[in-house]
């Protein structure tokens, strides 16, 4: 890898992605979830610290990685690309499913 910014394509048995090393995804960062996430959350969780439960990474949450070109969002680690987050929205509900984060802390200040 060149750099922190650099996509590094999963092992093959990561079935949330398919890329190639030369054709991978485009993806935008945490801060492309704002919207979407207030409507869950009711807050601004862009400045939330968030632990990556696959490498232990603890980084603010707009540092991360979004993929929204699929029927959801799917938010993975700068650091490892694990998959920290995946929200898929209907017209009656949420589907939130946070399993890649230790934890998620978010100031109460604001």
């Amino acid at each position: 890898m060149n750099g922190a910014d650099d996509f590094v394509v999963p092992d093959s048995d990561d079935q949330d992605i398919a890329a190639s090393p030369h054709d991978p995804i485009p993806y935008l960062d945490g801060n492309a979830t704002a919207g979407a996430l207030s409507e869950v959350f009711r807050i601004d969780i862009i400045a939330a610290l968030g632990r990556c439960r696959h490498c232990g990474a603890v980084r603010a949450f707009g540092e991360t990685m979004v993929f929204a070109d699929a029927p959801g969002i799917v938010v993975r680690c700068r650091s490892c690309q694990g998959v920290l987050l995946r929200l898929v929205e209907t017209p009656t509900r949420y589907w939130l499913d946070l399993s890649g984060l230790s934890y998620l802390e978010i100031s109460r200040d604001e």
